[in-house]
């Protein structure tokens, strides 16, 4: 009698590549430069992890973005062809590059769409003022970069100077140094 083979069959596309399923996709605002590659990493990695798939989009997708140090890739989508359809949770990524996004009124759209629909809404570092120009942090318990800690305040935020604040689905980083922490976090909300 032969054996049965009890591993699952991974599903292969036409180049031999294995298919990733997930359960949920989450939408990553990157932008142009000076991205906080660090913890993009590790929030990509976590969220991977509990089978949840990140799409990437940015205001140019022409040529390749680059993070702080070394990091270029592809991004998926322009923002302003983004909506937070189809998504479970929105990421706006950090680093001082990120303060190019306060003022996009395609960006403050989203997060106030994933606010609205209590889907899991990230940001860390600088990326934090984006949330504040979009005004959903009034009474809300974060952390930010220190750059920003002040217009964040402003805007009705309860400012703390942890590595990783939660506040309902609301997930915000001091800075890189919060990667593993906020990756954490970020699949606890979306990973169920």
């Amino acid at each position: 009698m032969a054996k049965k083979d009890s591993k699952p069959q991974t599903e292969v596309d036409a180049d031999g590549l294995v298919v990733q399923k997930y359960r949920s996709l989450v939408l990553v605002v990157v932008p142009a430069a000076d991205f906080g590659e660090q913890t993009l990493r590790y929030a990509r990695s976590s969220l991977y992890n509990v089978h949840v798939g990140t799409r990437s989009v940015s205001t140019q997708m022409q040529d390749l973005i680059k993070g702080a140090y070394q990091d270029e890739f592809l991004v998926d989508d322009l923002i302003s062809n983004a909506s937070m359809e189809g998504y479970s949770g929105l990421v706006l990524v950090g680093g001082s590059g990120a303060l190019s996004l306060a003022d996009d009124p395609a960006v403050h759209k989203l997060v106030r769409d994933a606010m609205t629909a209590g889907k899991l809404v990230a940001a860390w570092g600088h990326s934090v003022a984006v949330l504040a120009k979009a005004g959903v942090l009034k009474g809300r318990r974060v952390t930010a970069h220190p750059a920003v800690r002040e217009s964040v305040e402003r805007a009705g935020a309860k400012c703390s100077t942890r590595q990783v604040e939660v506040d309902g689905n609301l997930v915000t980083g001091l800075d890189d140094t919060a990667g593993m922490r906020l990756g954490k976090a970020l699949a606890a909300i979306v990973g169920i």
